[in-house]
């Protein structure tokens, strides 16, 4: 683009030195005039032709870059799009009397060391207490901490151990589902380490235990 404003520059330049060699004569005869007259129109054409060039191509750099904005957006879109809301609820999974288990994955609900619900967890657990208020008005309801076996810093963790850790993120989902307006039984208690998975990230959950 610096390349093109250059050759702008020196046909704006040619354009003024012809003008004013027609303007004042020069002492050039008739023919010269004309010839300069002539040189004069093609050197404004050119400019013009160079002007125009140079709006169109800075047209299409907005416009590109407008479309990378956009395709940006899309892919970030498509990344919150793909992940579920929370994972598939099993009936009868650990055996306990036909129960409802909805789990809501801990590094998805909570900051590490935290008992405060992520905004994003929020509208996960809109949609379950949903589901509960649809499907399972009346129901008990149990609501368990879990965390990894990690043990926490007692000199700067807010949860001194993992127990209390997993208790507090309990009360918060089973208040957060209270203030949606699910009125069920609940009750709220936390495990910590006690009962992993196959993984520390997987063992970081909180389950919503939903009986018949």
């Amino acid at each position: 683009m610096t390349g093109m404003n250059n050759v702008a520059k020196l046909i704006g330049l040619g354009v003024l030195a012809a003008a004013t060699m027609v303007a004042t004569g020069c002492g050039v005869d008739q023919k010269d005039h004309d010839m300069v007259t002539q040189e004069n129109a093609e050197l404004r054409d050119r400019l013009t032709a160079v002007e125009n060039q140079s709006r169109q191509r800075d047209a299409e750099l907005a416009d590109a870059q407008a479309k990378a904005r956009q395709a940006e957006a899309d892919l970030a879109a498509a990344k919150t799009a793909q992940q579920p809301p929370y994972r598939e609820p099993t009936t009868g999974s650990t055996g306990n009397r036909g129960e409802t288990i909805m789990v809501l994955a801990g590094d998805v609900g909570f900051d590490s060391g935290s008992a405060t619900i992520k905004s994003t967890a929020k509208k996960q657990l809109d949609q379950i207490a949903s589901r509960i208020k649809r499907e399972y008005s009346g129901a008990s309801i149990r609501v368990e901490g879990y965390t990894d076996s990690t043990q926490p810093n007692k000199m700067k963790a807010k949860f001194p151990t993992n127990e209390a850790l997993s208790e507090a993120r309990a009360e918060s989902v089973r208040a957060y589902l209270a203030s949606k307006g699910v009125n069920n039984p609940m009750s709220a208690v936390g495990y910590g380490s006690a009962k992993p998975k196959s993984t520390k990230a997987a063992s970081r959950r909180v389950e919503i235990h939903v009986g018949n």
